[in-house]
């Protein structure tokens, strides 16, 4: 059985960050984070975390406290001492007792959809992942040129699909 390795970003409970933030992987973060968080695998938000603003993630596992509008592809699971407020947006949600939610839910097959409509209201794309190997001159040039136009997206779940192909393909796998 081959193993598969996968990276894991973890933002330690000293970090304060402030801005937007693109990881192609697993993250773990246990520190403060406000702004636009997008993360392609699972988000784990340990009980020391604190995030404001924009979640969008593959999963979601949240033990501390989160004040955002959260995306969640494949699921969310709210643990004990989970703090959430605000609207989420899912196909499987969990939340175990002890857990603390507030806000509004969508949960189901057209939860991506509403979530892509809410996206676009607040004029917030998800973007390709970047390829750091083999991309010529040309290609980042048109790749800086694309991101400076703002794109708005009809459906989260295209754009998930899109990443999930590019991913795949990237670690050669079909």
């Amino acid at each position: 059985m081959a193993q598969t390795s996968t990276n894991k970003t973890v933002l330690g409970p000293d970090c304060r960050i402030s801005g937007e933030l693109s990881l192609d992987n697993d993250a773990v973060i246990m520190g403060q984070f406000k702004g636009t968080l997008r993360v392609s695998g699972t988000l784990e938000l340990a009980d020391s975390a604190e995030v404001a603003g924009t979640i969008i993630v593959g999963n979601l596992r949240l033990s501390g406290r989160a004040e955002a509008d959260v995306i969640a592809e494949d699921g969310i699971e709210l643990l004990p001492g989970a703090q959430l407020i605000g609207q989420i947006y899912t196909s499987r949600l969990n939340v175990v007792e002890g857990a603390v939610f507030q806000g509004d839910v969508c949960v189901g097959p057209k939860a991506m959809e509403a979530a892509g409509e809410v996206l676009a209201q607040q004029n917030i794309s998800m973007p390709e992942p970047s390829e750091t190997y083999e991309q010529t001159d040309e290609e980042m040039i048109e790749e800086a040129e694309a991101a400076v136009k703002p794109t708005v997206p009809g459906s989260v779940n295209a754009i998930l699909q899109r990443r999930r192909s590019k991913v795949l393909s990237a670690r050669g796998v079909q």
